[in-house]
């Protein structure tokens, strides 16, 4: 039975939308983008302990200034194979500073009082900077004292820290986890894969099983829209009751786009780096 001329129509009209469609959304027609892939150290590197117990000399920092296990950790993830540092912090005498991550029996050590979270940022030599305040807001003085309009510091905490650290820095990039796992889902739900308002100055937080064909344009096209719209991406393992997991096998690497040019989120640095760097 011989279609009808309205049916043929009707056909051809459905089968030249939808190769616009795939056309607009093809994501060879934007360029492959500038950069490469920031690893992200989910914690410190534990530095070198002599035999009595201290942080070794190699580890001691900079210059002839001395410096305790935990921010030795931290300059030794920095300054190796990390782009960027997780740092858990705490209150503590009245000020921001980063979690105790590993223990030291030198009394040298012990004895030293903890940087605050401002001079941990200066001290590390890739100062990029991840923290996530466990109390109610961050310290108003620490922001302050970073340096104006300096978008490597990136602040993950509850709405209450977000919101203060985006009032008393604006350019600041900060954002829970909640919110920036609704910019992912936001975006995987639009219907033309435009980016959502959740996102715009943003964090978007994907995890490994995200990737692919279903994640609108992956990857040049989405790439490109999320530079556009001042979107941070960053790229985990899992996420699982509100806490970023890294990668752990460097065949995960694999299943990220080899353009990729956002942050990936790492455990084991130490062992995971040397090989994702080659």
């Amino acid at each position: 039975m011989r279609a009808s001329k309205g049916t043929t129509i009707i056909v051809l009209a459905l089968t030249a939308l939808f190769f616009a469609f795939t056309l607009i959304h093809a994501s060879w027609l934007a360029d492959a983008p500038k950069g490469g892939p920031k690893l992200v150290a989910d914690k410190g590197v534990a530095p070198v302990l002599g035999e009595d117990g201290c942080v070794s000399a190699a580890n001691a920092g900079y210059g002839a200034v001395a410096v305790g296990p935990d921010l030795a950790a931290l300059q030794l993830a920095a300054g190796a194979e990390a782009d960027a540092v997780h740092v858990p912090v705490e209150m503590a005498d009245g000020k921001l500073v980063p979690v105790r991550q590993f223990a030291s029996r030198c009394a040298a050590d012990l004895a030293q009082p903890r940087p605050d979270v401002a001079a941990t940022a200066y001290s590390l030599s890739r100062p990029e900077l991840s923290r996530r305040p466990n109390a109610a807001a961050p310290e108003p003085p620490a922001l302050a004292r970073l340096p104006a309009g300096d978008r490597r510091h990136i602040l993950i905490g509850d709405e209450a820290a977000v919101a203060a650290a985006k009032a008393e820095r604006p350019a600041m990039r900060a954002f829970t986890v909640a919110s920036a796992r609704q910019c992912a889902a936001d975006y995987r739900g639009s219907l033309l894969g435009s980016v959502p308002e959740s996102c715009a100055n943003g964090v978007m937080l994907l995890t490994l099983d995200e990737l692919g064909f279903t994640l609108w344009v992956w990857p040049n096209r989405f790439l490109d829209r999320m530079a556009n719209a001042k979107t941070t991406v960053i790229i985990a393992q899992d996420v699982a009751d509100g806490k970023i997991k890294g990668l752990t096998d460097v065949r995960q690497y694999g299943e990220i786009a080899s353009g990729f040019n956002g942050y990936v989120w790492v455990d084991r640095i130490e062992e995971l780096g040397p090989a994702l760097r080659r």
